[in-house]
């Protein structure tokens, strides 16, 4: 019996190959396509850092020629662009709401969202320096709304930079808790004073009684609270500027 790839056993690979794909080896050759590719890089991100993350271990993966991909995708960045467009299309964009703050609070939920059910997605927001594109369409209508409140130049860039970093960095710090979380914090105590391991392990079992919707409802509020008075202080310094308004 042949054993398939770990990848392949992972995934469903599309029914419709590229005719022509060249066998590689003895055996059947791998079925291709441009979504299949795609859904093994997502296996494989999965699994590893977008520094590891290479062309050679996707085809090996996928028991093909690294060659081969390369009939699909040019450089292993634009596989990286074409996945992280797959991942950021499942992105709910929010409604319109009834007012700019339930707006943003929407795009926060939806992002929260996102990054529950694909973790990868994270990853794909940023690598080797550059926003991915896909990232980007999403980010981008937030920023179009928090420009909308009057912002402009400096202040613009200001708030943008700030809701961009508090909410992101705030979203990630709270995963859902695995079951081995409490293992792996509490695995050196013993490096710890008698004080301090006592005192960690008693806030570990409070901190994993948090509930995280709470925890993230009330982040939102103070984030959305920030950039209210952003907004209010850069409307403020404005009407105080001698000869605006005339």
């Amino acid at each position: 019996m042949t054993g398939g790839s770990k990848i392949g056993d992972r995934m469903t690979l599309d029914a419709d190959p590229k005719p022509g794909l060249p066998a590689r080896g003895r055996g059947r050759p791998p079925r291709l396509s441009r979504g299949t590719i795609i859904q093994a890089a997502l296996v494989l991100l999965d699994e590893m850092s977008i520094d590891r993350f290479s062309m050679g271990l996707l085809a090996k993966g996928l028991n093909a020629g690294v060659m081969t991909l390369y009939n699909y995708f040019p450089s292993r960045d634009d596989l990286l662009i074409a996945v992280a467009d797959e991942i950021y299309s499942r992105f709910d964009h929010p409604a319109k709401g009834s007012c700019w703050q339930e707006e943003v609070r929407q795009w926060l939920w939806a992002t929260v969202d996102l990054f529950q059910r694909y973790p990868v997605a994270m990853k794909l927001s940023l690598w080797d320096g550059h926003a991915s594109p896909g990232w980007l369409r999403t980010w981008i209508p937030v920023v179009e709304l928090i420009r909308a409140q009057g912002l402009t130049g400096p202040d613009l860039a200001f708030a943008v930079r700030w809701f961009t970093t508090s909410a992101l960095g705030f979203i990630t710090s709270q995963p859902p808790p695995p079951e081995h979380n409490n293992k792996r914090t509490t695995a050196h105590l013993h490096a710890l004073t008698a004080y301090e391991a006592a005192l960690l392990q008693d806030l570990q079992h409070d901190l994993l009684q948090v509930d995280r919707k709470a925890a993230l409802t009330y982040g939102f509020t103070h984030i959305i609270a920030g950039l209210e008075r952003i907004i209010a202080e850069a409307a403020s310094a404005q009407s105080d500027t001698p000869g605006e308004g005339l």
